[in-house]
């Protein structure tokens, strides 16, 4: 098997130029070439991922204690401006749940005072 010197890839013993590169072929056989850049290959996106904790803690605060919840949840949002959008979703989630909590809690908080009432 012979290899291209130029660009490493596999030819026939044949051939007389690469049909990769378009280079002509040298006589001699050659190894297979050992590359040692490696970074071609490896996948970028498992490295340096930046998070927004803050926009997941909103959301899963917003269903345990919604003032806590609404809180996180800003917080979350102002930091995913700073991440080009990165947990915008969850963010605003957190802020509609823990809104609609609270508002679910005060209505039922008045049906208990109407019925009960404060005497």
């Amino acid at each position: 098997m012979k290899y291209c010197r130029h660009c490493g890839a596999q030819l026939a013993d044949d051939d007389n130029y690469c049909y990769f590169c378009g280079k002509p072929i040298e006589e001699e056989k050659m190894e297979q070439p050992v590359f040692q850049d490696h970074s071609y290959y490896e996948d970028k996106t498992l490295y340096n991922r930046e998070t927004n904790n803050a926009a997941t803690l909103g959301f899963i605060f917003s269903f345990i204690s919604p003032i806590v919840g609404l809180i996180v949840s800003i917080i979350g949002l102002t930091k995913s401006r700073q991440l080009n959008g990165l947990g915008r979703g969850k963010a605003i989630a957190g802020i509609i749940i823990s809104i609609l909590s609270m508002v679910i809690s005060f209505f039922i908080y008045m049906y208990y005072l109407e019925i009960y009432g404060l005497e």
